[in-house]
């Protein structure tokens, strides 16, 4: 690659906005990062007000890649206020066991200090906030050394320092991408960005025998960005996008805040961050005074791409939807989650409610590898739910795929790879449940009683 080399990133989220950084700061003059919404984008998993920042994984690559991020978390400028270290519990119900012991033994090997398991009642008589029954927290790892990024901030901060560096970001009608442009012809193209309808070289899909190179993207207006590396960053939007082959499952979880009187932030300040694999996760207050919740049971939401014609899940959110809500399941199970763990809070209203979606993988490994059909695009994606966290070093290794020096190993595990099969030692075994089997979302929030985040 020279340093003149025309890239074009579609997504501005995580991935996308961690690449283009990377890239800029290695001497690349001509990136263009496409997203429908300005940054931080409101529809990326990673716009958030926070997300866990920790090193226990059972996968000694993410657990490695984990102590690289706090280390950068901790010291870079540009993240400075933004990450916090309240210490958290790891838990587990039953099918994440596995998950949990395994990753106690890998963060041991790495050196990761203070690393212990609680039981429920060491728990109450450490953290006397947690004063609820705890059933089903079947084994507790307290890590101190794990904490929470301002997701929605850092990845802002990230983009503008992107920009400073050259980086171009389109959104609105002109970031939207619809359609990748694909020609048989091995010649390179030259970047533009002209108003054009689409023609009918234009295509979707790979189905012929010999290999089609991927010249750039349309987007919603009409424009034709070309570009001689595209890169799809697209996060839980890919798998409709182009095909697949299964590799890929957009997936929501639900998230809730309650805002706290400030009393009652005084009260939650110094708890830890509480994880359930199976029960929800719950975070202390930031500084304004609001109480984040997840559940940890996914959500999918099969339908047909009336664009691409895939059948795939598509992310169903509220920003795009706002007069829906939480399905009614879903919030009681939240509430009964959360009266397990502070009792005080289960009753309180929602003053906001998000359904957050990502890409998973079977395995829960990226996919960050060239596309193997088409010359040109290559694919930075597959979250799985704990992507974000490494944002401040994942950019590094998604420019090292692009360049071809990507570690060997980690080039496998981050491989194209249809067929995948599910491990067994996993986070998030629970299984997923269709939007459209659930009741009472649609339409419920009649006039919008929430306040945007973000």
């Amino acid at each position: 690659m020279n340093h003149d080399t025309q890239i074009l990133i579609i997504g501005a989220g995580a991935f996308g906005v961690s690449t283009a950084h990377a890239l800029s700061q290695r001497g690349y003059t001509s990136i263009r990062v496409l997203d429908r919404h300005a940054v931080p984008s409101i529809e990326a998993a990673s716009t958030d007000i926070s997300k866990i920042i920790r090193s226990d994984y059972n996968e000694p690559l993410y657990a490695r890649l984990g102590v690289e991020a706090i280390q950068a978390w901790q010291s870079s400028v540009l993240y400075q206020d933004l990450y916090h270290v309240p210490g958290w519990i790891l838990s587990a119900k039953d099918l994440s066991v596995p998950f949990v012991r395994g990753s106690v033994e890998t963060s041991k090997r790495l050196g990761v200090r203070g690393i212990e398991e609680l039981s429920k009642s060491e728990i109450r008589a450490r953290f006397p906030v947690v004063n609820g029954a705890l059933d089903g927290w079947n084994i507790n790892v307290w890590n101190p050394t794990a904490g929470w990024a301002n997701s929605g901030e850092a990845l802002k901060r990230l983009a503008l320092e992107a920009q400073r560096n050259g980086v171009e970001f389109v959104s609105g009608d002109k970031g939207y991408a619809r359609e990748l442009i694909f020609s048989s012809s091995s010649t390179t193209s030259t970047s533009t960005s002209t108003p054009s309808s689409p023609s009918s070289s234009s295509s979707s899909s790979s189905s012929s025998s010999f290999q089609k190179k991927c010249t750039g993207v349309i987007t919603h207006d009409g424009t034709h960005h070309s570009a001689d590396m595209i890169v799809l960053a697209t996060g839980a939007w890919t798998p409709s996008f182009i095909d697949l082959h299964d590799q890929l499952v957009a997936k929501g979880h639900s998230v809730a805040h309650i805002q706290l009187t400030p009393a009652e932030q005084q009260h939650y300040k110094d708890m830890p961050i509480l994880d359930n694999l199976e029960l929800g996760y719950f975070f202390p207050p930031g500084p304004d005074g609001v109480f984040k919740m997840a559940h940890s049971q996914f959500i999918t939401n099969t339908r047909r791409d009336p664009h691409s014609g895939i059948r795939t899940s598509i992310p169903h959110t509220f920003h795009a939807n706002p007069s829906d809500d939480l399905p009614l399941e879903i919030e009681r199970t939240m509430r009964t989650n959360l009266r397990r763990v502070l009792p005080d809070l289960a009753d309180r209203p929602f003053t906001y409610t998000r359904l957050c979606w990502d890409a998973d993988t079977p395995d829960r490994h990226f996919l960050v590898t060239p596309h193997p059909d088409h010359e040109g695009l290559f694919l930075a994606t597959g979250g799985s739910a704990h992507g974000f966290k490494f944002m401040p070093v994942l950019g590094r290794y998604i420019a090292d795929m692009l360049e071809g020096k990507l570690e060997p190993e980690i080039a496998k595990a981050w491989a194209w790879r249809p067929g995948q099969q599910a491990g067994t030692n996993l986070a998030h075994l629970d299984p997923e449940t269709e939007l459209a089997d659930l009741s009472g979302w649609l339409g419920r929030r009649k006039q919008s009683k929430l306040r945007p985040r973000m």
